[in-house]
């Protein structure tokens, strides 16, 4: 990646809102130190990792990979990395790095009453694999390495299969499903018919059959519908008319049937319990 193509990116990340650091100061990176009971940390020379200025403080800094469980409640896992500062005085419940003897842990800080420090592990679950640790100075065998001022997660990988059954479910809405034929569209509005008793509920069997779609009308034919109707049912008490069709085409009735608000209706309340009981109807037989 050249120069160029690395500021393109921090600039569209930054008009989105985020905040990208670049990393360009390098600290040494430990494999590792337990959050279990104390462990030997090995000789091996650290490595070292990029990390971004300002994630760094005025002390010196180290990355240190934790393996245990011991501080699961602190959020602190097997695998996880964690940011330690040298030189910082602990306090009541910082988490710390201490070297006892030749052995490494990590773990929470407490200091009693009598000025004694202790190591605390946070796993209530498994609290009697995991001992409390008193600090014993005196005895010239703990040191402590560093407070710990950050946590750094392993990026986790989503498996495949549970992308795929996400990707599928979107997938099958796009999919087109096949329209409603004219002669069904005919046998429901012969049946529905009995239920319409004002001319404007006609909207409520017209706006399903859109939202559904049929091989024979599309959104907004109300004169389509209406000669439809006529055809189905002539003798009909209270046939519709594509003015009354336009009337009720509007606020959250110009939308599909699942977006129909009460408080956002071309009807009062009551009315709107009759149109969305006809459109729930006209669903059932859809669906039929």
């Amino acid at each position: 990646m050249d120069e160029k193509d690395y500021k393109d990116i921090l600039k569209i990340l930054e008009d989105a809102g985020w905040q990208p650091q670049v990393c360009d100061t390098p600290i040494p990176v430990y494999e590792s130190v337990h959050a279990g009971n104390p462990e030997e940390p090995g000789q091996i020379p650290p490595d070292m990792v990029l990390v971004p200025r300002a994630f760094l403080s005025m002390y010196p800094e180290a990355m240190v990979r934790v393996q245990g469980n011991s501080m699961i409640d602190r959020d602190i896992e097997d695998g996880d990395w964690v940011k330690m500062c040298y030189g910082r005085t602990p306090h009541d419940g910082d988490i710390v790095v201490v070297a006892i003897g030749s052995e490494c842990t990590v773990k929470s800080y407490y200091e009693d009453e009598d000025g004694v420090g202790w190591l605390v592990p946070q796993n209530k679950r498994e609290k009697e694999k995991y001992k409390v640790i008193r600090l014993d100075e005196d005895a010239g065998n703990v040191h402590l390495c560093g407070v710990v001022t950050d946590i750094r997660k392993p990026l986790p990988r989503v498996p495949d299969k549970a992308m795929k059954a996400l990707v599928d479910e979107v997938k099958a809405n796009y999919e087109e499903k096949p329209k409603v034929c004219e002669q069904r569209v005919r046998k429901i509005i012969g049946i529905i018919e009995s239920e319409i008793k004002v001319a404007r509920l006609w909207y409520a069997v017209y706006r399903p059959l859109i939202d559904v779609g049929t091989d024979c009308l599309e959104k907004d034919d109300f004169e389509g519908f209406c000669s439809l109707v006529r055809s189905v049912v002539p003798d009909h008490e209270h046939l519709p008319s594509v003015q009354e069709m336009q009337r009720m085409a509007v606020l959250s009735f110009s939308k599909p049937v699942k977006y129909w608000d009460v408080n956002d209706a071309p009807v009062g309340r009551g009315r709107f319990k009759a149109y969305m009981k006809i459109a729930d109807r006209m669903f059932e037989f859809l669906e039929d």
